[in-house]
């Protein structure tokens, strides 16, 4: 699970399995029905199908662009027009392989183009992609390149196109709650689970794991779906998998793209990926619960997270030199780091050491090569740490930062 910031700057987790399972979904579904289903089809001598495939693969992700801002949007039914149940905004950099989420409540009161004051999840019901794109661009104040629409209900269709699954259930599940129309029951144990109860599966979060343990469950989920997928015996159902494929997913994004952001999302990590929910208070409009936005903090947040996309760094001064951890954190702010911290660090250190947080070693590596090549690079994952990365300086900087004051 990742962890985000609140009003009050406290970290909580809480937003990671949405984008975390949005974004599989899209891209892994995606790549196998452009990868997979159109490859089997071209192979049967139709040159003409094969070359859009194959001329996509060889294009530059994303057209070459440095930076791409991409609305992931989760639909509650089989519709074109259903309430948009997940709004995620993500901003990646195909070179860097940085990743920033932005997650938009469902409940905002926002503006939406044409047609008034409403909650923002209401655009898609009434306009589809291209009003809630509309409507997004309007509330952040940001351009949207890309889009991916999963019509999350829709997974039924893709297992039962397969012909099931077989999961070992790891307890008994089983939870019932009439307003949402979920009756989840079933019994621990390696089972065959048609759709329905594929879906009771990936949507079980009642017990002490929660969301964490939900998370878990839909990665599994997903390998096991592909893995079904891959099979030989699946070649006679691949008009009924293209069919499940176009009611699921909708995007612009081409193979490459997709195959990119697969890529990307994979090696990053839940905990390499900044994700942030839109801060909003609770209102009553007209007997109406609703989650109002403040546009200052919207505008602060959007810079912060996905505008910015910089690297937050801690610098700490590990040596008895007045000042060397404000010269490291000049040197980094210049290149474009935002420093959350400059203090002295509990010990001191012949060795300069370059903590990363999350997101493995890339980002820790990145500010090694800012200051010359310098420090001991180490991955740390702590979830209440508020910086990406930890600089603790050490005496083996003292002459490079002095020669770049």
């Amino acid at each position: 699970m990742d962890s985000v910031i609140t009003n009050n700057g406290v970290r909580r987790r809480g937003i990671a399995f949405e984008w975390w399972w949005l974004i599989w979904v899209a891209a892994a579904a995606c790549t196998f029905a452009c990868g997979t289903i159109l490859g089997v089809a071209s192979s049967g001598g139709t040159g003409d199908s094969g070359g859009g495939w194959f001329s996509q693969i060889l294009d530059r992700p994303f057209g070459g662009a440095d930076r791409v801002t991409i609305l992931a949007v989760g639909c509650d039914n089989s519709t074109d027009k259903g309430l948009a149940d997940t709004i995620i905004v993500m901003v990646l950099s195909p070179k860097t392989g940085d990743i920033s989420a932005l997650s938009v409540p469902r409940d905002s009161r926002v503006e939406i183009p044409g047609v008034g004051v409403r909650r923002i999840n209401a655009a898609h019901s009434i306009g589809g992609m291209p009003l809630t794109i509309q409507t997004v661009e309007l509330v952040l104040g940001l351009p949207i390149d890309k889009h991916i629409e999963i019509n999350v209900p829709g997974i039924v269709k893709l297992v039962d196109a397969v012909g099931g699954i077989d999961i070992d259930v790891e307890k008994r599940m089983k939870y019932r709650d009439r307003a949402q129309d979920l009756d989840i029951d079933l019994q621990p144990g390696m089972q065959h689970l048609n759709g329905t109860q594929a879906m009771e599966y990936v949507r079980f979060r009642h017990d002490a794991e929660g969301d964490i343990g939900r998370m878990e469950r839909q990665r599994h989920f997903l390998r096991t779906v592909i893995t079904q997928i891959a099979k030989q015996s699946n070649v006679s159902r691949l008009p009924q998998l293209a069919q499940a494929f176009t009611e699921i997913v909708n995007t612009d994004l081409s193979v490459k793209d997709l195959l990119t952001l697969k890529k990307l999302v994979e090696q990053a990590g839940p905990d390499g990926i900044r994700a942030e929910s839109l801060p909003a208070e609770p209102v009553m409009i007209h007997g109406q619960s609703m989650l109002d936005l403040d546009p200052d903090k919207v505008r602060e947040t959007v810079d912060r997270v996905l505008r910015g996309q910089g690297l937050a760094v801690q610098v700490l001064n590990g040596t008895d030199t007045a000042g060397l951890a404000a010269k490291v954190a000049s040197q980094l702010e210049e290149a474009g780091c935002d420093i959350t911290e400059v203090a002295n660090a509990t010990e001191t250190s012949d060795t300069t050491f370059i903590i990363s947080h999350r997101g493995g070693s890339r980002r820790a590596e990145r500010v090694s090569e800012w200051l010359g090549g310098a420090g001991v690079i180490s991955v740390q994952p702590q979830g209440d740490s508020s910086a990406d990365v930890t600089v603790v300086v050490g005496r083996d900087l003292i002459g490079k930062v002095n020669q770049n004051p």
